[in-house]
C-alpha cells in the first residue's frame, strides 16, 4: 500500500530537519498555535505532532486556508492530536477557547502585507497585529495552566535598515528598530509594536514566560501552495518568467522554514529558553538567488540581467513591490547578524540557502505551481 499524502509530507519534512533531541525528549503537552494554518504555523503544528504533542490550532474564520488545514489533518495522528478553533485577531476573547487547557502557546498569527497603501496601513496591518497580541495574551492570562508563550516576531524588529549600529556592527538580540515610524513600511511598524506590547504585558505578571523568535525572510518547501504567500510567489516568479529577464541586487536576510519551525518548538519545550532569538542563515542579494536558480534550473526563464538602481526603482515602484526608500535601503544590503544564541541555547544549525531554494522550487513543481521544463541539450549561457 502506498503511503498517505500526510505520511509523505511528514517524512519529507523530517528528512530535511529531523526532530532534535530536545524535541524528541520533551514530555507531551497541549500547545496552542495561533495561526496554525499559516506558512510558518503549519510547519510548527506538524513538528509538534511529530513530537507527540496535542495541538489546539487557530484558523481564520474567512475560510481561505482550507488547503493547509486539509494537509495538516492528513498528518499521522492528527485525528487525536489536532483540534481546530476559529479565531479573529481583532475580536476580544476570540482565542480563549483555543488557549484553555494548554501548557504552552505559540503565537504566529499576523498580517504580512508589505508596502500597504498609507490610507489602509493602520487598519489593515498595524491594528490587527497589535490587537492580536493583546487578545492572545488576554486569553493566556485567563488560562492558569499556561507556562510559556513563544511569539513569532521578525528580524525587522531587530533592525530594518541595518544602519543604526554603524559600520562593522554585528546585530543581535540586543538591537531594536527604533525609527519604525519614519520607515513608511507598516509591516515593520507592526512587528516592532507587537513585540514591544508583548514584552510589556509579560512584565505585568510572573506566571508565564515570554520568548520571541526573530527570523529573517523565510523560505522553504510548504505542504501546500498558497499563492497569497509572499515566499511562494517570489520563487514562482523567479522560475516561471514573470520577472524575466531582469533582476536586482536587493539584499535580504534569509532563513529556512524548517529552521524557523524547529526554533519555535525548541523555544517552547526547553525550560531554559528565554528572551529573543535571532534567526538568519545569511544575507543574500536577489540577483544572487536568481543566479542559484539559473544554475539549478537552466531551462527555466530565470532573470539574468541585473538592472541599475534607477531602472529597478522605477519598475518596483510601478509594480507596487516596494517604495523608493526601500529599494534604496535594500540596494546591495548585507549585514552581519549574530545567531550564536540560537545555536548555543536552542542547539539550532541552519539549512543552507541554496538547499532551501532548491527544495522550495522542487516542491512548487510537484504542486504544479511551477511548470517542469525539460533540460536543454546544452548549458545555458544566460548570466554566464
Amino acid at each position: 500500500m502506498a503511503p498517505s499524502a500526510g505520511r509523505v509530507n511528514l517524512d519529507r519534512m523530517l528528512a530535511r530537519k529531523p526532530l532534535l533531541p530536545a524535541e524528541r525528549d520533551a514530555a507531551p503537552a497541549v500547545v496552542c498555535v495561533a495561526g496554525g494554518a499559516g506558512y510558518i504555523g503549519s510547519r510548527i503544528v506538524a513538528r509538534l505532532m511529530a513530537g507527540g504533542h496535542t495541538v489546539h490550532a487557530t484558523r481564520r474564520a474567512a475560510g481561505d486556508d482550507e488547503a493547509a488545514i486539509a494537509a495538516l489533518n492528513e498528518l499521522p495522528g492528527a485525528r487525536k492530536q489536532l483540534r481546530w478553533f476559529d479565531a479573529d485577531l481583532m475580536q476580544q476573547d476570540s482565542f480563549d477557547a483555543a488557549v484553555e487547557g494548554c501548557r504552552f502557546v505559540i503565537h504566529t498569527a499576523g498580517v504580512v502585507s508589505l508596502n500597504a497603501p498609507k490610507r489602509v496601513a493602520y487598519s489593515r496591518v498595524i491594528e490587527p497585529t497589535v490587537k492580536g497580541i493583546e487578545n492572545v495574551l488576554s486569553a493566556v492570562n485567563k488560562a492558569p495552566g499556561v507556562e510559556k508563550v513563544v511569539l513569532t516576531s521578525s528580524l525587522a524588529a531587530v533592525s530594518a535598515e541595518f544602519k543604526e549600529g554603524g559600520p562593522g556592527h554585528k546585530y543581535s538580540e540586543a538591537d531594536w528598530t527604533t525609527n519604525f515610524w519614519e520607515l513608511e513600511e507598516p509591516y515593520v511598524t507592526a512587528k516592532v509594536l507587537a513585540e514591544w506590547q508583548a514584552w510589556a504585558i509579560a512584565a505585568q505578571q510572573q506566571r508565564w514566560r515570554l520568548v520571541a523568535i526573530c527570523p529573517g525572510h523565510v523560505y522553504g518547501p510548504p505542504f501546500t501552495a498558497n499563492l497569497k504567500c509572499a515566499p511562494v510567489m517570489t520563487i514562482k516568479s523567479l522560475l516561471d518568467g514573470s520577472w524575466y529577464p531582469f533582476t536586482a541586487p536587493t539584499g535580504l536576510g534569509m532563513v529556512d522554514l524548517d529552521d524557523v519551525a524547529a526554533a519555535h518548538v525548541l523555544a517552547t519545550v526547553l525550560p531554559e529558553a528565554r528572551g529573543r532569538y535571532v534567526l538568519c542563515e545569511r544575507f543574500a542579494l536577489m540577483s544572487e538567488m536568481a543566479g542559484m536558480m539559473r544554475e539549478m534550473y537552466p531551462s527555466h526563464r530565470v532573470p539574468y540581467i541585473i538592472l541599475p538602481f534607477w531602472a529597478s526603482a522605477a519598475l518596483m515602484i510601478l509594480a507596487g513591490i516596494m517604495s523608493y526608500r526601500w529599494v534604496k535601503t535594500m540596494w546591495h544590503l548585507r549585514a552581519d547578524v549574530d545567531c550564536s544564541k540560537a545555536n548555543q541555547e536552542l542547539g539550532l544549525d541552519f539549512i543552507p540557502l541554496k538547499q532551501s531554494l532548491q527544495d522550495f522550487a522542487k516542491r512548487l513543481m510537484e504542486l504544479g505551481v511551477v511548470q517542469r521544463v525539460p533540460a536543454q541539450a546544452g548549458p545555458s549561457k544566460k548570466g554566464s
